[in-house]
Order: structure tokens, then sequence, then C-alpha cells
């Protein structure tokens, strides 16, 4: 049995029931019905089972802080790239859209509105991402203003309908600034490349080919989205995919 002990309530009914235990043991060992012999046995259990009580909860707290840490981004929640490739579906059979997203022009509003701000915006466009997808679907921050977002059992033209929809959503939900040489809403646009993640394909893979229709959403004025075209992507990637660099632009 697995108890999670979160609560000062958790502590006092875990302490409760050593306290319980301690008594039905010495009522074993003496075979007789509770008496009061059994009170010095109680006086030392309580404190030591609270005790005890209070440091699982200590160390509970602190292993759930260590796994959010390990598998989301600290800065926006959403998820960590490890814990992404971690969770990349593994039924080849189903259709897996792949959506890399990257915020326009990010390096300027930096430079304009300050870091602090910058900070702000990241969370925003994750909050928007997040918000506006599936309970099924993955969303995870590669690095700097770039995120990818898993679509399992989609198509790549269902996946880029979605990246239609979330550039739209963006476009319409401005982040609101309250401190720095700007205040109220500044707006913000983000351009998508849409992929999939074929049979034998890896994660890599699907974004290296993620990233040059993103580069191509880029370079035909940005705030839309694009459809990964052999015959159209032909600009090289950078290294390692868009999962270690970003675009700044």
């Amino acid at each position: 049995m697995h108890w999670q002990i979160e609560t000062a309530g958790d502590v006092r009914r875990f302490a409760a029931l050593i306290c319980l235990g301690v008594l039905v043991a010495d009522a074993l060992l003496r075979g007789v019905a509770l008496l009061p012999g059994a009170l010095p046995a109680l006086m030392i259990a309580a404190p030591l089972s609270y005790a005890m009580g209070q440091r699982l909860a200590a160390s509970q707290r602190h292993a759930r802080a260590l796994e959010e840490a390990l598998h989301h981004d600290p800065l926006t929640g959403v998820r960590s790239r490890a814990s992404l490739c971690a969770s990349v579906p593994g039924d080849s059979a189903r259709p897996c859209a792949v959506i890399l997203a990257d915020i326009d022009h990010f390096k300027v509003f930096n430079d304009r509105h300050g870091h602090a701000a910058g900070d702000l915006a990241l969370r925003h466009f994750a909050g928007l991402l997040r918000g506006n997808c599936r309970n099924s679907d993955l969303v995870a921050r590669l690095g700097g203003e770039e995120f990818v977002i898993l679509m399992p059992g989609t198509t790549m033209a269902d996946g880029l309908r979605a990246a239609h929809r979330l550039a739209r959503r963006i476009r319409q939900a401005p982040v609101f600034l309250d401190t720095g040489p700007v205040t109220g809403p500044v707006p913000l646009t983000a351009s998508f490349g849409v992929a999939t993640l074929l049979p034998g394909d890896t994660l890599d893979a699907s974004l290296q080919s993620a990233d040059r229709a993103l580069y191509r959403a880029k370079g035909t004025g940005r705030d839309r989205a694009c459809l990964h075209d052999p015959t159209l992507d032909t600009a090289p990637t950078r290294p390692q995919s868009a999962a270690q660099t970003h675009h700044s632009t």
C-alpha cells in the first residue's frame, strides 16, 4: 500500500494509526484487552509516530518537486524536452502531427520591453498553446521561444488546421504588461511548421521536417503556419534540430 502523506490531517491520521497498532500489539502480547499498562507505550509512540509522519510528508513533497522539475520547464510549466522524448507515442499505426511553434520577433520584444516582460510573454504563449490543445496533446518548450506540440492520432493535414487555429488565437490574445516602458496589451504573433511522425522516424527527424516548414513560414511573412513539403523545404536546418537553438526573429 502506498500512502500519500501530504497534509497535516494525513500526518495526524498516520500517527493515530501507528498508535492504534501499538495498542493492539500491546494487548496481543499481554493476552488481554487494553490495560492501563499500555499507556507508557502509547505516550512514547504518539510523538514518535507524529514526527515520523511529518518527515514522510516532507520527503514526499520533495520527491514531487523533483519530479516536477525533471518533467516540466520551470518558467512556463509545459513539458521539458526530456519529458517530451520519453512520452513520444509509440503506436506507429496511428498518425502523430508534430507542430513547431516560434514567437515572431522575440528578440526585438525582449530588447524593447525587457527580459521580465519576455518571460511573461513566454508564459502567456505557453498557456495559450496548452489551453487550446487537447488533453491528449503534448506541449513542450524546446528552448528560447520555441515550443513543440505532439498531437497523437492526428494527420498532418489536421495538424495544419490546428496550427492555423493556434496562430489565430495568439494573434487575438495580446500579452498584458504592467511594468516597463510600455504597459497595457502588447500583440504577439507566432509562426508554425507542421510535419508528421512517421513509422520508423525519430522525433528529431520529425522536428527537422517541422523546422524546415517553420523556416518557410518565417521567410514568407510570419504569423502563419506551413506544412512540410520536401519539394519546397530545401533550406538547411540548424544543427541538431530546432530543439537546440532558436530563430530569435
